[in-house]
């Protein structure tokens, strides 16, 4: 085991000999789990590729199996036959208001004219 001083080195022992200590007992980092490999991360990457692939075929063939077995069910992702009839234009709406409004206004400048006179 190496010493470590925090002062002058003791008389008997040079500076060089102690980093030479201290560079030896230094060992190379262990590998962790979680570190990966070139070849080993290729290797993942293929096999759950070919998992997902797997997975998506299991769920067509489901899909399959239940269009088949339940056909009254409808799909989420086709859209569904409008039940409502087609709005009419906003156009259409604007222009009754205003006709409306400048019945409203004729009118009372009707009445204003027959009151006055």
């Amino acid at each position: 085991m190496s010493e470590h001083y925090l002062g002058s080195l003791p008389s008997g022992r040079a500076g060089d000999d102690a980093i030479m200590a201290d560079a030896r007992s230094v060992e190379p980092p262990r590998r962790r789990a979680t570190d990966k490999i070139a070849g080993d991360t290729r290797a993942l990457a293929r096999f759950e590729q070919g998992q997902l692939a797997r997975e998506f075929a299991d769920i067509e063939r489901a899909t399959a199996a239940l269009r088949l077995g339940e056909p009254g069910l409808q799909s989420w992702t086709e859209p569904a036959a409008p039940a409502a009839p087609k709005p009419r234009p906003l156009w259409l709406l604007i222009g009754i208001l205003w006709l409306s409004t400048a019945i409203v206004t004729a009118g009372a400048v009707a009445a204003i004219a027959v009151l006055a006179g």
